[in-house]
């Protein structure tokens, strides 16, 4: 089989039933499932190793993402112009706290490899287990403005988008403290600092700090 039609059969086998008893639909061409919650979308892709072949090698790995149109619409209303995307937050598999990888043959690997029938089951069960346990609860966290945006603040990134999110949740004073501690953060690491995040950082400073 197909490494690409192995990694579906598999995701249908273990993941579709409870996944679509919580709401996700699924999408074989795209390999991403994804539900509606109020204003948020919630999406789980998976994503397969480009060095795939059949019969030696079936790897894949899984991402995570909410975004919202309402933040393109919010964003544009206010400055005048939609953001670069509508992404609320997003993570890789292996940067959720107390992933768990399955070990064969005393190895464990971030990639979720299908390539051997006696091992299917094993990493199949594994990343059922962590999707219900972790990823959705890290999916239903994001789907809320404060949450999102203290997750930037606590990521030490995006710090200009962490104060729209407080705006979009009604939080005027953490808002500006979001804005704050992005200016201290680009104070102590000026070699890591983006212009552009500057820039937004600056706008915002001049349009809320003293509203």
């Amino acid at each position: 089989m197909k490494p690409k039609a192995l990694i579906i059969a598999n995701i249908e086998a273990y993941l579709l039933e409870p996944l679509s008893a919580a709401g996700f639909k699924f999408s074989p061409s795209q390999l991403t499932f994804k539900r509606t919650q109020n204003e948020f979308v919630q999406a789980i892709h998976f994503q397969a190793n480009r060095h795939n072949e059949e019969d030696v090698c079936a790897a894949f790995w899984s991402h995570y993402q909410v975004s919202s149109r309402s933040y393109a619409t919010w964003h544009t209303a206010r400055y005048g112009r939609e953001p670069v995307n509508n992404i609320v937050g997003g993570v890789a598999d292996w940067n959720i706290r107390n992933w768990q990888f399955p070990i064969l043959d005393g190895k464990q690997d971030k990639e979720l490899q299908l390539v051997d029938p006696s091992h299917r089951a094993t990493v199949m069960a594994c990343l059922r287990d962590n999707l219900l346990e972790l990823a959705v609860p890290w999916l239903e966290r994001l789907s809320n403005w404060e949450n999102a945006a203290l997750a930037l603040v606590e990521a030490q990134e995006s710090h200009a988008r962490a104060c729209d999110f407080y705006l979009m949740a009604g939080k005027q004073e953490k808002a500006l403290w979001a804005l704050n501690e992005g200016i201290a953060y680009w104070q102590k690491n000026p070699a890591a600092s983006f212009p552009e995040e500057k820039e937004e950082i600056a706008l915002r400073m001049e349009k809320y700090a003293y509203a």
